[in-house]
């Protein structure tokens, strides 16, 4: 080889590392602007998902009439907890006008009865301020479908005043408002029925925008990471060089990796979830089937060296 040619070699090489330089720049500035691009639209979502939750949604009773006389009841959702298919809600109960006295205590005592309390009718007594109620509602909906689970619940207000210690049947005009504190969930509600007796609405719920795009972010990642073992594992298999033990280190701790990642996933549930079967078990059964590929061709190349080796 001449001078020429060597320089040539060099010049080509020292080309070839400058152009994968710049490509691994270029890589890490659209990675960097994607990250801020990621954090915007996340604080953006959950500021939105906020706002909108802090809006109530007011329902009145079929009999209700414009007047100070009426019993306001706050609706607010505490918690959405899918495992144990129950939604908390704490309701507060208001009374205005002649329902009231000045200190904010009730001026008779009203019978309240709630979907999902579990001490059965609620009496509120006389000449006391309302204390809060808990409700636990029962969730309907399909938590195998996560991240893009959505869940429904009922909810039915029912007041009625009591005399001489008896329920009455008089109506008692009521207003209703449902807001949210969990702004991780997209909430909302709707009238299923309302009557001069009862207010019937529907609570939904799913996750919100921020949660789901995180969840399919880390279930993209587990799916670049089983790319990347297939892509390794196959490069080091057809090299002519033999193969490293820092490979079945490598995959060995990708083993562990994957559950690890799946496992910070917001509000992830048990296994068994569409992002599982989609995902996360594929993956990991392509990691598995690289280390075991990997480890059988490292023991059928390692007996076929010994058996070359002369006097064995």
């Amino acid at each position: 080889m001449t001078v020429t040619d060597e320089t040539t070699n060099e010049g080509n090489s020292a080309e070839t590392v400058a152009g994968r330089r710049r490509i691994a720049k270029i890589l890490l500035i659209l990675f960097a602007v994607f990250i801020v691009v990621v954090q915007v639209a996340t604080f953006v979502s959950r500021a939105k998902t906020a706002s909108a939750d802090a809006a109530p949604e007011h329902y009145r009773d079929a009999g209700w009439w414009a007047g100070h006389d009426f019993i306001e009841i706050d609706a607010q959702v505490l918690a959405v907890t899918p495992a144990a298919a129950t939604e908390s809600v704490r309701l507060t109960v208001v009374p205005h006008g002649r329902y009231a006295k000045n200190g904010g205590e009730l001026a008779q005592t009203i019978n309240l009865d709630a979907d999902g309390y579990a001490g059965g009718t609620i009496t509120l007594r006389s000449g006391e301020i309302p204390p809060p109620v808990l409700l636990s509602l029962d969730l309907s909906g399909d938590l195998s479908q996560y991240p893009l689970d959505r869940y429904t619940a009922n909810m039915t207000i029912n007041l009625r005043p009591v005399v001489n210690g008896e329920r009455a049947e008089t109506p008692v005009p009521t207003s209703l408002s449902v807001v949210s504190v969990k702004h991780d969930w997209k909430t909302g509600s709707k009238l299923l029925q309302t009557t001069n007796r009862e207010i019937s609405v529907q609570l939904t719920a799913e996750r919100g925008a921020a949660t789901i795009g995180f969840a399919f972010f880390e279930m993209l990642v587990m799916l670049f990471l089983a790319i990347i073992a297939v892509a390794i594992t196959y490069a080091a298999i057809v090299s002519p060089k033999p193969l490293e033990f820092s490979l079945f280190v490598w995959l060995g701790a990708m083993l562990f990796a994957l559950p690890a990642i799946r496992g910070t996933m917001p509000g992830v549930p048990g296994i068994g979830t569409m992002a599982d079967f989609g995902v996360f078990f594929w993956c990991l059964f392509a990691v598995a089937s690289c280390l075991i590929v990997a480890a059988i061709t490292y023991v059928r190349t390692s007996l076929r060296a010994h058996r070359e080796l002369p006097g064995t």
